[in-house]
């Protein structure tokens, strides 16, 4: 895979060039850049199948980059120093979201999940999806192996957890397994009436038909599936009822 690392900061491009070399060797980088305009042109000229991007850089941020980009062909791996933008690394359907100092086994796994996923050739990026003050996700950028869908919230019923995967229940039958965790799924959608009423479950409450009380608390949805309410979340299922 040819690779193109996007930071201001020269010793962070070194520094990941070196554990690209020693740990994915399937990754060659081809160029780099140190901001917006320079990152631009070097798109330009590179063809490139990943590119490693710095969020907060000199001249601008790497999601102002991605806007400048009529058609995207090729992945993104955001590596950053910042913890608060990962909702919006989603948004833009970012492969992953590394912390800066890049960890190599969270890279490996980032590089093989970019090996498994085509790159999102005409999906440009809305500044409503993007904006930072916007509470309610209307909708999702998902991407499967094969795949690239655009998800309404109201078409989703349910999520639920399978390892580092999320299988994503839709209201026309669709099973959607994306490589992201529930737990990121959840921070991103708890205000667009989503409720985590179990460690491996993520409903869409506008769906919830009845709660059974019995045996712990079996959550009912109006599809006909079942999931289990952990016993500490019944009372913030009520309140969460009585709110949506």
């Amino acid at each position: 895979m040819k690779a193109i690392i996007i930071d201001d900061q020269s010793h962070i491009r070194e520094n990941l060039k070196l554990v690209l070399r020693e740990f994915t060797p399937e990754v060659e980088v081809v160029a780099e850049a140190d901001g917006v305009r320079s990152g631009l042109e070097c798109l330009k000229e590179n063809p490139a199948d990943l590119v490693f991007l710095d969020i907060e850089m000199a001249d601008g941020t790497g999601f102002d980059l991605l806007n400048l980009i009529k058609k995207r062909t090729f992945r993104v791996i955001f590596v950053t120093g910042h913890e608060g933008y990962a909702i919006r690394a989603f948004r833009v359907a970012a492969i992953d979201y590394l912390l800066k100092p890049v960890d190599p086994d969270d890279l490996v796994e980032a590089v093989a999940k970019a090996k498994n996923q085509k790159p999102i050739e005409d999906f440009q990026v809305e500044e409503a999806m993007l904006a930072q003050k916007e509470e309610k996700v209307r909708q999702l950028v998902l991407s499967d192996a094969e795949n690239v869908y655009r998800v309404q919230v109201e078409e989703i019923i349910r999520c639920q957890s399978e390892d580092n995967y999320t299988r994503f229940f839709l209201s026309d039958g669709r099973k959607l397994l994306i490589s992201k965790t529930l737990k990121e799924f959840a921070e991103l959608l708890e205000k667009s009436g989503f409720f985590r009423c179990h460690q491996s479950h993520l409903i869409n409450l506008a769906y919830f038909d009845h709660l059974d009380k019995r045996d712990g608390g079996t959550i009912f949805l109006k599809d006909g599936s079942t999931v289990p309410l952990a016993t500490r979340k019944k009372d913030q299922l009520l309140q969460a009822l009585r709110e949506a």
